[in-house]
């Protein structure tokens, strides 16, 4: 096990920091530890999983709980307090996703050259938030602001795959309105689509929305591990093939997790969160949505 005095559990190392900043980062990693946790832990176990001396574990503890940071419950084990849910909640207060993901999807068209989106679901509609355009010529074409149907676009069966059924029939309701000749309008057929959708994790739109116009999208995470959003990249089919397709999912849903990161997501296959990174507000944004 690593020595505290050189490593802690947020993986810094503690061997430039002195005095009362190295006392900090060791109570974070207490914190830490105890929010990864799916129960209240013992002081024992905390002072073994942080490499912590029993001594310090308990100074530490101490003055976590006297701050509301760590509370002491029935049983005296030991889990987060409220002003960390006070915490949590201003963070997420602060939050905007489509600034977050600005650079991101900015990335993705650097990479792909086509056009990239940001969309959320809006009642039961695809809102798009965010978008990068293609530098090509020829490209879909909406606006930041504009919505399309749920049951035939990437973003919107991502949104779907990833809901409940029962939250699915709330959001389908009436036709499945035919956009083009792919568009799947039978509703045990999207059934099965969205179960593969869930399987292999990211969304194909196979020219169902718009006539000559294929994308690939995949889910965007929460702090909760919830799907809040979807990032896609859209192009006219004839130079955006099922190869293509193949080549770019992989990074859409890298995409896609890096912005999970962001907005809290700490899943097992999270990726690292960049939270000095700045991006460009949604306002400033031009461009096309889908």
């Amino acid at each position: 096990m690593a020595n505290m005095d050189d490593m802690s559990e947020t993986n810094m190392d503690l061997s430039s920091i002195s005095g009362s900043a190295k006392g900090l980062v060791k109570g974070i990693a207490i914190v830490d530890l105890l929010a990864a946790s799916p129960r209240p832990l013992r002081l024992t176990d905390i002072a073994a999983s942080t490499g912590l001396p029993h001594a310090t574990a308990v100074r530490l503890i101490d003055v976590l709980v006297e701050l509301d940071i760590v509370r002491v419950e029935a049983r005296g084990l030991y889990e987060l307090g409220p002003r960390v849910a006070g915490w949590g909640q201003a963070f997420l207060n602060t939050l905007d996703i489509s600034r977050l993901a600005f650079d991101i999807i900015e990335d993705l068209v650097d990479e792909t050259n086509e056009t990239s989106f940001l969309g959320v679901l809006d009642r039961n509609t695809v809102l798009y938030v965010a978008a990068v355009s293609s530098p090509q010529p020829v490209r879909p074409a909406a606006r930041i602001g504009s919505r399309n149907p749920l049951h035939c676009t990437g973003i919107g069966k991502t949104l779907l795959a990833y809901s409940s059924p029962e939250r699915r029939e709330s959001l389908l309701q009436g036709d499945l309105v035919r956009r083009t000749e792919n568009t799947i309008t039978d509703r045990d057929a999207l059934s099965i689509e969205l179960d593969a959708i869930r399987d292999r994790g990211y969304a194909i739109d196979e020219i169902e929305n718009e006539e000559g116009v294929r994308c690939v999208a995949a889910p965007v995470r929460d702090h909760l591990g919830q799907v809040v959003a979807a990032i896609s990249v859209s192009a006219p089919a004839y130079r955006f093939t099922r190869d293509h397709v193949d080549r770019f999912a992989p990074r859409v849903v890298a995409a896609a997790m890096e912005l999970s990161a962001r907005v809290g997501y700490r899943g097992p296959d999270a990726a690292p969160p960049f939270p000095d990174t700045e991006t460009a507000p949604a306002a400033q944004q031009e461009g096309i949505a889908r």
